[in-house]
C-alpha cells in the first residue's frame, strides 16, 4: 500500500503543470547563469562556470529558492483532498496513517527533487555551448554534480519540504504553508546579515545554518581559483555536521506532522464559534424595519455604496487576517537586521541619520514587498472561486471594476502597512541609538509616498496578471518569471526605463544634497507607470472572468464591445498620458541625452582602444604649469572651465604630433588650441584630438595648451545621473573635466572574456617591472610635477575649495570666487568642490587644518583634526618636512563610500567618516585610520610616486596603509592594532579567489586592492616589527629625500624592496624580506594545545602546542611547500587578544621563539596564570587561517 500510494503521488505531481513550469523556470534561470557572461553565480575571475564550487554555490542558491516549489508540492498534499471534496471518502476507507501521510510526502518530495535536477542538468547542457568562451570551462566532472545535487541540495530540499509539509498538516491551509516560507525566508536573510557583520559568528553559522550555504562558504573561504577549480571540499566536519543537521530537523518536521495530523474532520475553533453566536444574537437583536414606501434607486450612487463595502470587506479581510499580522512582524525584523547592522566598516557602525536609513529600507524592501503582492493578487482574485462562491458573488449586478478595484486596494494596503511599520521600526532604532535627525518629513517624501505610488503599480499588474491566468498558480507562475526577468534582463541590455515595468531608476540620497540626484526622473517614470498600470486595470476590468464562463478567448473576443463604454474612454486616456509622458522621457533619455547600455559602453571602450592605443607610447611633452578658472553653476548643474597648460619637451627628440583627449562621458569639449600647430585629427566620437606641430618641437622647447570645456545636466537620463556636479557638494576632479596630454590605458576594459568577445587581445597589463619604457611616466599616467593657478566661482552661498594656498576670496553680486596658487610643486591631479559648508580649523605646527563639513554632521571633526595633526606629526618626524602651510578635508555627498588624498585636500564622503560612529573605544576608530593614509599620501603619492608598471602602487598605496599603522599604533598600541590586521587579513585571503588575472608578488602588483591596500598592511606591520620602525623609516625617508617631487624616470618597485633588503640583518630576516614582498607566501601556523602547571616559585610554565608551515602560490593559487625556518611571536595572555575588553595588561609573555616547519613544542613561564595562548596572536603573518592561532590554557 506504501508503494502504491507513493507512486500514484509521484505521478500525479509529475503530471501537474506545476511541476513543468518550475522545471523549466529553474532550468532557464540556471541556464542563463551558465551561458549568459552578464549573469555569474559562484564563477568569475579565474573560477570556471563549471568549477566544482561554482556547481555547489549555484546549486545551493537555488535549492534556498527553491522551498516554495517544495511547498507547493508537498503542502498540497495535505490540502488537496479537502479542496476537491474527496477528503470524507478518503479518509473513511482503511487506509492506514503512515501509508497515507507519508507515502503521499515521499511521492510529493521525489517530484520536487527530480524538478530540482534541472539546475545540475542545465549547468551541464550550458557548459557544452558553442558561444561560451572555451577559457571560462574546465572539465565537467560527474562527482562534482552528484556531490553537489546529493549531498547538498536534496537535504535542502528534504529539510523544507518537511518544515512545511508539518505546517500545512497543522494549519490545513495553502495560505498559512506559504506565510510559513515568506517567514523563513526573511528571518534566513536577517540573521544572515548579522552574521555577516560578525565574523565571529562564521563557524556558529558554519553549523546551524539551515542550507549549507554558510557551512561551504566557511570551508571554502580562502580558496583560491585553483582550488576552486579543482575539486570539492571533503565531506567531513562542519560541512558533514551541517548537512546531517539539515536531515535530522527534517526528520523532525515529519514526526511533528505524523504526530499532528489525524483523519477527523476539522471542527471550527472555539473562538469561531464564540463568533459565529454573536453574529446571531445581533443579528435577533435587529428589529425588522417598516417603511411607507422604498427608496428611489439611484443605480450610481448604489454602485459606489457597494464599491465601498466592497473595499471595506476586502481590506477588513485582509487586515483581520494572522498572515497579515505575520506579514508586518515579518517586515518588521526585516527592516531591524539592517537597520542595526548596515553600513557597518571594520566592525564599526554609522549614525542612524534617516537619508542612511531610509537607503537601508529600500534595500530590505526590494524583494519581499514583490513576494506580498504575488501572494495577495492570487488569493484575492481566487478567493471566491476556491470556496465556490463565485457563482452566486458573480450573479449579483456589481460591475467588474468593483471587485477588482478592492482586490488590487487590498493589496497596496497590505504593502502600504509593511512601508509604515518599517519606518516606525527605523523611528524606533534612532531613538534607542541616540539619533537627533527624527526626519517624518524624509520618511514620508522620499520613503513612504514614492514606494505606495510603486506599490500600487505593482499590485496592478499582479491583479491584472491573476484576472487572465486560468488559475492561480499559473498567475504566480508569471508573476515569477516577471520577477526573475527584472533581475536579469537589465544584465543583458535591457536597461531602459521605458520598457521595464515599473522601473523608476535609482534616487540616491544624502544629507548634503537631499533626494534632487534621481528624484524629478523617479516621479516623471511612476506617472508613466502609472498610465500604464491604469491602462492595466481597465483591462483587467473589461476581461474579469464572470460566473462559469472561465475561458480567456471568449473574453478577448467580447473586448471591443465592452470598450465602447467608459471604461474605453478610461484606456484611451491612460494610453494618451503614458504616451505623452512616454514622448518627453525618450527625448530627454535618447535625444537630448545618449542613451548607452553597459554592452553599449564596452563596446566603445574597446572601439577606442582599437584605434587608439598604439599611441601609448608615443613620446608627448609633459605638463609644467596649468592655469585655469571655474565657472560653477550648482543650482543649474553647470559647469564651465577655461584655462591654459604650459609644456615642455622633456623627450629628448623633436616632436611631430601631440594627442589631446577628454576621456569623461559628461564633459564636452568646447575648443582647444595649441599655437603653432594645426588640427590634424578630430575624433568627436571619443573626443580625441591630434594636433601637429608647424615645425617639430625641438627637445626642450615648450608651449602652450588654451581649453573650454563645459559640462551641464540636460534633461533627465536614463541610467546613471552624474554624480560629480551637483546642488550641493560639487566634486569634479581634472580627469574629468580637462583635456588630457597622450593615450593611456586607464580605464579600459580589463575582464578577459570582455575583451575576447570585442575581438582584443585577452590581457591588457601594465609594463613589466623589467620594461625600461615604464618608469617614463608614473602609474597616474598624465600626472606630471606641475605649478597650478585655479580659480572657482560658486554661488554665494557655498565654499569653493581646490589645491593650493588661498591667495582671495571674494563674495560680489551673488557669487563668491576664490583663487588657490600652488605653494609647492603638485601633481597634475587634482579636484574641485563646492558646498554649503561650516568650517572648523586647528593649527598643528604652523600648518593650518580645515575641516569643512556639511554642519548636520559634526560628530567626527575633532577626531579628523587630531588624527591630521598627529600624522603630520608622526610623518615630519620621521619622512621629512610637509610641503604645504594647509592640509583641508572636505566632505562630499556619500554618492560614493571612499576619501582621496589630492594636493593638501583630502575629498571625504559623508557616508564613512563624517557618520562613523567611533564613540565605542572597542571599535575599530576608522576614522582616525583613513584620515591618516590620507595624509600619508601627502608624502606617498605627492612627493614620491611609483613608476607606471608593475609594483608602482606599492610606492603611493601600500606605503599609505604602514604610515596609517604607525599612526594608529602611537593612538592605540600595539595590542589594539591586532583587530584591524585581522580584516586585512581575512580580506586579502578572501579576494585572492575572486583574482581575474593572476596574483602577482607585491614586488609585481599591477594597481590590484586587495593586494597593496589588504595584504600590504599585514606584509608592512610585520616588518616594521621585525627590522625596527625606527630603522624602516630612516630608509623610507632617505628614498624620499632621493625621488621629492622628480619627474622621470620614476622610481620602481625593485628600490623600495632593495631598501628593506638593506636593514636585514640576519639570513632569516632576508628571507622573511623576500618571502614578503617577491614571492606570493602564505604561512600556516595553528597553536593545536596548550597546557600549563605551577612552578615551585610560583610562576606558570605553559606548553604551547605549535603546528607550523609555509607555501609559495603561483598566480592561479597552486601552492608548493617550503621550509619554514623563523623567530615567530609565541604569547601567554589573561584575556583573549582581539576581544574587546583586552587591553595591555592581559599581555603576560609576548617574545619570538624559533619556529620551524610541523609539529613543536614551546614552553614559555609567566608571573601569573594563563588563560590563552598561541603563536603569532596579533595576525601579523599573512597565515591561511589565523582562527587557530590561540587556544585556551588547560591545567597541565
Amino acid at each position: 500500500m506504501f508503494g502504491a500510494i507513493a507512486r500514484f503521488e509521484l505521478g500525479y505531481q509529475l503530471r501537474n503543470p506545476v511541476f513543468w513550469v518550475v522545471s523549466i523556470l529553474f532550468f532557464l534561470l540556471t541556464f542563463g547563469s551558465v551561458t549568459v557572461e552578464q549573469i555569474q553565480i559562484g564563477s568569475g575571475g579565474n573560477i570556471h562556470k563549471n568549477a566544482p564550487v561554482a556547481i555547489a554555490q549555484t546549486t545551493l542558491i537555488m535549492s534556498l529558492f527553491f522551498m516554495f516549489v517544495t511547498t507547493a508540492f508537498v503542502a498540497n498534499v495535505i490540502v488537496r483532498d479537502d479542496e476537491s471534496g474527496f477528503g470524507p471518502m478518503v479518509r473513511s476507507t482503511r487506509v492506514k496513517k503512515f501509508d497515507y501521510l507519508l507515502a503521499r510526502f515521499l511521492g510529493a518530495f521525489g517530484a520536487a527533487a527530480i524538478a530540482f535536477a534541472a539546475v545540475p542538468l542545465a549547468i551541464f547542457l550550458g557548459s557544452l555551448m558553442p558561444w561560451i568562451d572555451g577559457e571560462t570551462l574546465g572539465p565537467n566532472r560527474l562527482a562534482d554534480y552528484a556531490y553537489a545535487y546529493f549531498l547538498l541540495a536534496l537535504p535542502d530540499l528534504f529539510l523544507t519540504a518537511a518544515i512545511f509539509f508539518a505546517v500545512a498538516t497543522m494549519t490545513r491551509s495553502m495560505t498559512y504553508s506559504y506565510m510559513g516560507v515568506v517567514v523563513f525566508l526573511v528571518l534566513y536573510f536577517v540573521i544572515n546579515g548579522v552574521v555577516g557583520s560578525n565574523p565571529e559568528l562564521r563557524q556558529t553559522a558554519a553549523l546551524f545554518e539551515p542550507f549549507g550555504i554558510a557551512a561551504f562558504g566557511e570551508v571554502t573561504r580562502y580558496w583560491t581559483a585553483s582550488e576552486s577549480n579543482a575539486g570539492m571540499p571533503p565531506f567531513e566536519g562542519a560541512l558533514l555536521w551541517n548537512r546531517l543537521l539539515a536531515i535530522g530537523l527534517g526528520l523532525l518536521g515529519l514526526g511533528v506532522a505524523y504526530w499532528r495530523f489525524s483523519f477527523a474532520e476539522r471542527g471550527a475553533s472555539k473562538r469561531a464559534l464564540r463568533r459565529a453566536e454573536r453574529r446571531e444574537e445581533k443579528l435577533a437583536a435587529t428589529q425588522p424595519r417598516v417603511v411607507d414606501r422604498l427608496p428611489p434607486v439611484r443605480p450610481r450612487a448604489a454602485a459606489w455604496a457597494r464599491f465601498w463595502a466592497r473595499v471595506r470587506f476586502e481590506m477588513r479581510l485582509v487586515f483581520r487576517s494572522p498572515a497579515f499580522l505575520v506579514l508586518l512582524l515579518v517586515g518588521a525584523f526585516n527592516a531591524v537586521g539592517g537597520l542595526l547592522f548596515g553600513g557597518e566598516m571594520f566592525g564599526t557602525p554609522i549614525r542612524p541619520r534617516t537619508f542612511w536609513l531610509i537607503d537601508i529600507l529600500l534595500g530590505s524592501f526590494s524583494l519581499i514587498p514583490i513576494i506580498i503582492a504575488i501572494y495577495y493578487a492570487g488569493e484575492l482574485v481566487w478567493r471566491d472561486r476556491e470556496r465556490r462562491m463565485h457563482e452566486i458573488v458573480d450573479a449579483t449586478s456589481l460591475p467588474n471594476w468593483a471587485y477588482m478595484f478592492p482586490k488590487t486596494l487590498a493589496v497596496a494596503g497590505v504593502l502600504f502597512a509593511t512601508l509604515l511599520v518599517s519606518v516606525l521600526v527605523a523611528l524606533a532604532v534612532q531613538v534607542a541609538r541616540g539619533g537627533d535627525d527624527l526626519a517624518l518629513g524624509q520618511y514620508f517624501g522620499w520613503y513612504v509616498l514614492p514606494m505606495t505610488v510603486s506599490f500600487v503599480i505593482l499590485a496592478v499588474l499582479a491583479v491584472f496578471v491573476q484576472a487572465l491566468s486560468p488559475n492561480k498558480y499559473v498567475g504566480w507562475a508569471i508573476m515569477v518569471g516577471y520577477l526573475v526577468a527584472s533581475i536579469t534582463l537589465t544584465n543583458i541590455g535591457w536597461e531602459h526605463p521605458l520598457y521595464d515595468y515599473g522601473a523608476t531608476g535609482q534616487v540616491q540620497l544624502s544629507d548634503m544634497n537631499g533626494d534632487r540626484l534621481g528624484a524629478a526622473r523617479a516621479w516623471w517614470l511612476r506617472l508613466y507607470w502609472g498610465a500604464w498600470a491604469i491602462a492595466l486595470a481597465v483591462l483587467a476590468h473589461l476581461l474579469w472572468r464572470r460566473g462559469t464562463e472561465a475561458r480567456l478567448r471568449r473574453r478577448v473576443g467580447q473586448l471591443p464591445a465592452r470598450l465602447a463604454s467608459p471604461a474605453g474612454a478610461a484606456l484611451a486616456a491612460a494610453l494618451l498620458v503614458a504616451a505623452g509622458t512616454g514622448a518627453h522621457l525618450y527625448r530627454d533619455m535618447n535625444v537630448v541625452n545618449e542613451y548607452r547600455t553597459r554592452d553599449d559602453d564596452e563596446a566603445r571602450l574597446a572601439a577606442y582602444e582599437k584605434k587608439y592605443l598604439r599611441y601609448e607610447n608615443l613620446p608627448q611633452p609633459s605638463l609644467t604649469d596649468v592655469r585655469m578658472n571655474v565657472d560653477l553653476r550648482p543650482a543649474e548643474r553647470r559647469m564651465v572651465a577655461t584655462g591654459e597648460y604650459r609644456f615642455v619637451n622633456d623627450t629628448g627628440a623633436p616632436l611631430s604630433d601631440i594627442h589631446v583627449r577628454l576621456p569623461d562621458r559628461w564633459t564636452e569639449i568646447a575648443a582647444i588650441t595649441v599655437p603653432g600647430a594645426r588640427l590634424v585629427s578630430d575624433d568627436r566620437a571619443f573626443k580625441h584630438r591630434i594636433y601637429r606641430f608647424d615645425r617639430p618641437l625641438p627637445a626642450g622647447a615648450g608651449g602652450a595648451i588654451g581649453f573650454r570645456t563645459t559640462r551641464e545636466r540636460r534633461g533627465m537620463v536614463a541610467n546613471a545621473e552624474d554624480p560629480q556636479l551637483v546642488a550641493n557638494g560639487t566634486f569634479l576632479n581634472n580627469f574629468e573635466i580637462l583635456p588630457q596630454i597622450g593615450m593611456s590605458r586607464q580605464g579600459l576594459l580589463s575582464d578577459r572574456v570582455k575583451r575576447r568577445s570585442h575581438g582584443l587581445p585577452a590581457e591588457l597589463r601594465p609594463a613589466r617591472l623589467e620594461d625600461p619604457k615604464g618608469v617614463r611616466r608614473n602609474y597616474i599616467a598624465d600626472a606630471d610635477w606641475v605649478r597650478s593657478d585655479i580659480t572657482v566661482s560658486t554661488d554665494a552661498g557655498q565654499t569653493p575649495i581646490a589645491p593650493g594656498r588661498l591667495v582671495s576670496d571674494v563674495t560680489a553680486d551673488g557669487r563668491r570666487t576664490a583663487r588657490y596658487v600652488s605653494s609647492a610643486p603638485i601633481l597634475a591631479f587634482f579636484s574641485i568642490q563646492s558646498a554649503d559648508y561650516a568650517r572648523k580649523d586647528a593649527v598643528a605646527d604652523g600648518v593650518q587644518l580645515s575641516v569643512f563639513y556639511d554642519r548636520r554632521h559634526p560628530y567626527n571633526v575633532d577626531r579628523m583634526l587630531d588624527a591630521m595633526a598627529r600624522s603630520l606629526r608622526y610623518y615630519r618626524e620621521n619622512f621629512g618636512p610637509y610641503q604645504f602651510p594647509y592640509a583641508r578635508v572636505m566632505e562630499f555627498p556619500g554618492y560614493a563610500s571612499f576619501a582621496q588624498a589630492f594636493a593638501g585636500t583630502v575629498p571625504y564622503s559623508e557616508r564613512i567618516g563624517f557618520l562613523a560612529d567611533a564613540s565605542d573605544p572597542e571599535k575599530i576608530d576608522y576614522v582616525s585610520y583613513v584620515t591618516a593614509h590620507e595624509i600619508g599620501h601627502q608624502y606617498w603619492g605627492h612627493q614620491v610616486v611609483g613608476a607606471d608598471q608593475q609594483g608602482g602602487t606599492i610606492w603611493v598605496e601600500t606605503l599609505a596603509q604602514y604610515s596609517a599603522l604607525m599612526v594608529m599604533k602611537q593612538l592605540y598600541g600595539d595590542d589594539k592594532i591586532r583587530r584591524f590586521l585581522k580584516y586585512e587579513l581575512d580580506n586579502y585571503l578572501r579576494s585572492r579567489g575572486g583574482e581575474a588575472l593572476e596574483e602577482l608578488p607585491m614586488e609585481r602588483m599591477e594597481n590590484q586592492g586587495y593586494i597593496h591596500y589588504r595584504k600590504g598592511s599585514v606584509v608592512m606591520y610585520l616588518l616594521q616589527d621585525r627590522l625596527g620602525e625606527a630603522r624602516v623609516n630612516r630608509m623610507l625617508a632617505g628614498l624620499i629625500a632621493r625621488h621629492r617631487f622628480r619627474g622621470a624616470p620614476y622610481p620602481r618597485s625593485t628600490e623600495l624592496v632593495d631598501g628593506f633588503l638593506s636593514l636585514a640583518r640576519t639570513p632569516a630576516e632576508r628571507e622573511l624580506v623576500i618571502d614578503l614582498l617577491r614571492r606570493i607566501t602564505i604561512y600556516d601556523l595553528k597553536a593545536s594545545g596548550a597546557t600549563t602547571r605551577r612552578l615551585p616559585d610560583g610562576r606558570w610554565e605553559t606548553a604551547v602546542d605549535v603546528e607550523a608551515g609555509k607555501a609559495y602560490a603561483d598566480g592561479k593559487g597552486a601552492e608548493t611547500r617550503a621550509r619554514l625556518a623563523d623567530e615567530i611571536e609565541v604569547g601567554a595572555f589573561a584575556k583573549r587578544p582581539g576581544a574587546g575588553e583586552f587591553a595591555r595588561a592581559d599581555v603576560l609573555l609576548l617574545e619570538r621563539r624559533p619556529i620551524g616547519s610541523g609539529r613543536q613544542r614551546v614552553r614559555i613561564v609567566t608571573a601569573s596564570k594563563p588563560a590563552f595562548a598561541g603563536v603569532d596572536p596579533y595576525n601579523k603573518y599573512v597565515d591561511r587561517n589565523s582562527d587557530d592561532n590561540l587556544v585556551a590554557v588547560t591545567a597541565g
